[in-house]
């Protein structure tokens, strides 16, 4: 492959990631305009600003579910993270009244020692990914039963309630969460293009072996991408208790968000095959997901079918990477 055309591949990328994104929006958007016709509630205020706030938590997660799955890997510990997280600060601000200035340092910390769990166990273990997560999946979700002992968490205090649902800047109508994975995102995006960190993700995702004998720190790399990914479930299950007020033992698995994910990365334009990764469409797919599942609730769907239709949309992003994959 000549120079020119390494250099032209990039272009041709960006502009099918684009139409992606565009596409995305577009869908979106005609969804809420079509399902507000047939039910006028659905574009009220309260109901638009829970789907943002639902699609805050999902593409905080996503975005940590991204960095694992250009590796080439899988997190599927990722709601079990999001639901112990949830669990154990709705408990510290009802029963020992944690101020949310401790509350956030503290659950990055507890989200980057479990994350690091599973990075220890894909990079130095060498246990495959989905395996190790699945594992840890059930090892996080017991410990949610045990710290929560079944019962319900609700009552959270001013504090977490401001931030879930109040906003940072006055006279602008965004709420804190909104902003919150607005930098994230721009965070991870300077990462991911601007850092060597970013570029090592991408050479494990694409050839592990050769990303190795190229002198890139395989394991180190695998070990950090995991922990990004616990961090943003544990801060994602913070922000949930924060704006819903309340917590159970299967906040996160309950929903099947390490599936709905795994589903946003995917039609995001994530390749499952690792090596190619599209934050932006991470982010407008987490709003996509939390739209379409409101809709199905609106439309009186039964819930028995969300999974499936989740199924689906993995299947059909799968496919259309796999044949762009092939066409690169």
């Amino acid at each position: 492959m000549s120079a020119a055309t390494m250099d032209a591949a990039p272009q041709r990328r960006r502009p099918r990631r684009e139409i992606r994104e565009i596409t995305l929006l577009v869908v979106t958007v005609a969804i809420i305009l079509g399902v507000g016709i047939v039910k006028p509630g659905f574009m009220h205020y309260d109901n638009l600003e829970f789907m943002v706030l639902s699609a805050v938590v999902l593409g905080l997660i996503a975005i940590g579910q991204t960095f694992v799955i250009m590796t080439s890997g899988i997190d599927l510990s990722v709601s079990a993270v999001m639901g112990l997280s949830a669990v154990v600060f709705g408990l510290a601000s009802t029963t020992v009244h944690l101020p949310l200035a401790a509350a956030l340092p503290l659950c990055l910390i507890l989200g980057t020692a479990l994350g690091s769990v599973n990075g220890v166990l894909v990079a130095w273990v060498r246990i495959p990914p989905i395996i190790a997560t699945l594992g840890t999946y059930s090892l996080f979700g017991g410990l949610t039963f045990i710290v929560s002992n079944g019962t319900q968490v609700d009552q959270v205090s001013n504090q977490f309630a401001r931030f879930g649902n109040g906003d940072l800047i006055p006279h602008l109508p965004v709420p804190t969460p909104v902003l919150a994975l607005a930098a994230v995102a721009l965070l991870a995006w300077f990462v991911l293009n601007h850092m060597i960190f970013g570029r090592n993700i991408l050479a494990i995702g694409n050839n592990a072996s050769a990303a190795y004998n190229a002198g890139i720190p395989v394991k180190r790399t695998l070990l950090f991408v995991y922990m990004i990914a616990g961090a943003l479930a544990s801060f994602g299950g913070l922000v949930f208790v924060a704006y819903t007020g309340s917590a159970t033992a299967t906040t996160g698995t309950g929903d099947h968000v390490e599936l709905q994910s795994i589903a946003i990365a995917l039609i995001g334009g994530t390749l499952i095959s690792g090596g190619r990764g599209n934050l932006a469409g991470t982010v407008i797919g987490s709003v996509f997901l939390s739209v379409v599942i409101t809709a199905l609730v609106f439309l009186h769907v039964p819930a028995i079918w969300y999974s499936a239709g989740e199924g689906l949309m993995i299947l059909a992003a799968v496919t259309l990477g796999a044949k762009r994959g092939a066409a690169r």
